[in-house]
């Protein structure tokens, strides 16, 4: 790697399976915050009828967004979401018999991060 390429952004700590540690913080421009894209390099795929070698595919292992930066490194959690199949009643306390659906996304884990994966700017 040549002195003035930019190492990649990648994981570099993983806290849990919401929460990892990327190896980027104030000192490149990352802010509380940013969105990224945590992602691995699977099979290089190659296009059928110019059998030209298109890249990497990039398995996606999930999104964070920035929490807490420090100089050189960034806390990221999850932030994919599903929309919850189950839907929660609540009574209204103002109007009796009232009663209205609450629908709230549930966060979903990065799936199986890595030391080491990819992460890129959304």
């Amino acid at each position: 790697m040549a002195e003035n390429t930019p190492k990649p952004t990648k994981v570099a700590q993983i806290v849990d399976e919401y929460t990892i540690v990327i190896n980027k913080g104030t000192k490149n421009k990352i802010s509380k915050g940013d969105m990224f894209l945590i992602y691995r390099l699977g099979d290089e795929i190659i296009d059928p009828d110019t059998k030209e070698n298109l890249g990497n595919l990039e398995i996606v292992v999930g999104m964070g967004k920035v929490e807490h930066v420090q100089d050189t490194m960034a806390t990221l959690t999850s932030c994919k979401t599903k929309k919850v199949k189950s839907k929660t009643i609540k009574k209204l306390p103002w109007s009796m018999g009232t009663e209205e659906i609450i629908e709230e996304p549930e966060i979903l884990p990065f799936n199986e991060p890595k030391i080491g994966d990819l992460v890129k700017r959304m």
